[in-house]
């Protein structure tokens, strides 16, 4: 069965490349006609195959060209809005009711949340007979202070303890994120300036893609005139016009 449909296939498609009837699709006495009809054709087909596989290519290049920099101004556009706006940051550590952050100090209370930005901040931790205290001073020198209790306030008290060296840690933990917001401020401005100087650099460069383009252009352009071209073409149509004076039929292209 496989056999008889792959012989109705090969039939069908001799059939339809060259039309005009049974004998000039398979006698021997129209062999040569259908050679030289085939030779045009396939010669036409490689031409316009090469042509066309040539400006992809370049087409390709150009879209290249323009990924790479889209996704260049792309990377540099997060880069200004991070450091326009950079938020609380990644989470540090967190111990009771303070939550820190790269850039801000969180405090989760019982009358609430709230921010507190660390540019500027002053933190310290405080020994206490029942609790031990961390306190943070913003830049506009309101205290805060944090309460970590050490001792029960009874034994079915089932509030959460905590020891010296853990408060303590916790403390410089947020002296050292001070230090690097404190830092990471005063660096701001330059790394701001420089990210919109090289976003406006990349936006004026179009060297890469303008030449991309440039070469696609007259790749067309040299395809649509190049003699070897019009030549395959020139024989395609007089195989084609010497097949239907044959066969009264305009063989497909």
């Amino acid at each position: 069965m496989i056999i008889f449909v792959g012989v109705l296939a090969g039939v069908a498609w001799q059939r339809y490349h060259y039309p005009g009837g049974w004998a000039y699709a398979f006698s021997p006495r129209h062999a040569d006609a259908r050679k030289s009809w085939w030779a045009a054709r396939s010669a036409a087909h490689a031409w316009a195959r090469s042509a066309t596989q040539g400006e992809a290519q370049a087409s390709a290049v150009v879209d290249s060209a323009e990924k790479n920099r889209d996704e260049r101004l792309r990377r540099l556009e997060q880069r200004i809005a991070s450091l326009s706006n950079p938020g609380r940051g990644e989470r540090v550590d967190a111990l009771g009711e303070l939550v820190l952050f790269r850039h801000v100090l969180l405090v989760q209370s019982p009358s609430g949340t709230r921010s507190i930005a660390l540019t500027g901040m002053e933190a310290r931790f405080e020994l206490g007979q029942k609790n031990h205290s961390v306190y943070c001073t913003d830049a506009d020198g309101h205290v805060y202070r944090a309460k970590y209790p050490h001792r029960p306030s009874s034994p079915e008290d089932g509030e959460q303890l905590f020891d010296e060296d853990q408060v303590r840690d916790f403390a410089v933990t947020i002296q050292n994120t001070i230090a690097q917001e404190n830092l990471f401020r005063a660096r701001l401005p330059r790394q701001l300036k420089e990210a919109e100087s090289k976003r406006e650099e990349v936006q004026a460069d179009t060297n890469e893609l303008d030449a991309a383009r440039e070469r696609l252009q007259k790749l067309r352009q040299r395809n649509r005139t190049d003699p070897r071209g019009e030549a395959v073409e020139a024989r395609l149509e007089e195989a084609s016009r010497d097949w239907e004076r044959l066969t009264g039929r305009i063989p497909p292209r």
